[in-house]
């Protein structure tokens, strides 16, 4: 009887570090498989984000505040469509430097693809390409589209693959380096993978193996499984575009900073000149008076005249001429308004 009992005991006993040991392997892989879901749907609603952004910028130099960005869909792994409400018209040159602006290709190793379609007929009207191994190819340069029913697609080749091969990167073991190298190295890889991956998911990993560990050798888990508390932060950085930074036309326009961004120009602004425009580009496309220009330019100051108004008009219109499409048009006897025809 007492060996049957023995007997008994020891296959119970083996019977329960086996239940713990498939359990916690089971919680393991889900665990991963969630962190990984997990990762493809942030990376997917930065993006998102970020293209809605750029549809409602275009929208904005095109005079048209008030009608909707449609939901962006992702059609395929990787490619997003980005539709419109109403037809509108757009700059190349102003969809390429958005592009460019929220979505830089050092956050893409393979780069993208950027193409607009007519939604009547389907064709492609534009297009460009952002690439990280051969030289950008930017068509149609300085060009305006006329105005029509658009959806632009933006095509990331590799999308998910690239996410999968940075978490990698992170795993490998690193060689020993000297204190300032590390310093560097680790605001490097901050800058590139999110907190919430390294973190959450390498702790549990870790935390998990250990209990697997001590319940195969001591075969009485249960004293150790105990709740697990702790908060979920999601810390991933998504790269904003910078709000200093506002699309005008061809140009960036940085308010606080007092100049015009063209590619690598820098066009330096006067502290009247940049309130004029910023007025302006506040209220693109509408008719600001003459009285309500100078009362919030020169509020400050005890005299001033529409003749000054016009001087720094001028000057602007000069500073602007560089993007022909874009331009001030002045009512007569009634004010300004910042346009782009």
């Amino acid at each position: 009887m007492r060996v049957k009992s023995a007997f008994a005991g020891s296959f119970v006993s083996l019977l329960v570090r086996s239940g713990v040991a498939v359990v916690l392997l089971a919680v393991f892989f889900i665990a991963s498989s969630f962190t990984e879901h997990a990762n493809r749907d942030l990376r997917a609603k930065e993006v998102n984000l970020l293209i809605r952004q750029t549809g409602h910028r275009l929208l904005l130099q095109a005079g048209d505040s008030t009608s909707r960005v449609l939901p962006v869909t992702e059609i395929k792994d990787g490619t997003f469509l980005l539709r419109f409400e109403n037809e509108f018209v757009f700059d190349h040159d102003s969809l390429m430097a958005l592009s460019q602006r929220l979505l830089p290709k050092k956050q893409f190793p393979s780069g993208y693809t950027v193409t607009v379609h007519d939604c009547k007929r389907g064709s492609i009207v534009y297009g460009f390409q952002i690439s990280n191994t051969s030289p950008d190819i930017l068509a149609c340069k300085g060009r305006s589209q006329s105005p029509g029913c658009y959806t632009i697609e933006f095509a990331f080749p590799d999308f998910y693959e690239n996410l999968k091969q940075q978490k990698a990167d992170i795993d490998q073991p690193v060689e020993p380096v000297n204190a300032d190298t590390q310093d560097v190295n680790q605001k490097n890889i901050k800058s590139k993978v999110p907190a919430f991956d390294y973190s959450l998911s390498s702790v549990a990993y870790a935390f998990i193996i250990v209990l697997l560990g001590i319940a195969l050798v001591i075969g009485r888990p249960g004293r150790f499984l105990k709740p697990l508390s702790g908060k979920n932060q999601n810390q991933a950085v998504v790269k904003e575009s910078d709000p200093e930074l506002a699309a005008l036309g061809k140009f960036l326009f940085n308010v606080k900073g007092q100049h015009l961004i063209l590619e690598s120009e820098v066009v330096s602004l006067t502290d009247k000149e940049c309130k004029v425009l910023e007025l302006l580009h506040r209220n693109f496309g509408e008719l600001i008076p003459r009285e309500t220009l100078m009362q919030e330019v020169w509020i400050n100051e005890g005299v001033f005249t529409g003749r000054s108004l016009d001087v720094f008009v001028s000057k602007l219109r000069k500073k602007l001429s560089h993007d022909p499409g874009l331009r001030i048009t002045n009512v007569h006897g009634k004010g300004y308004k910042l346009e782009m025809p």
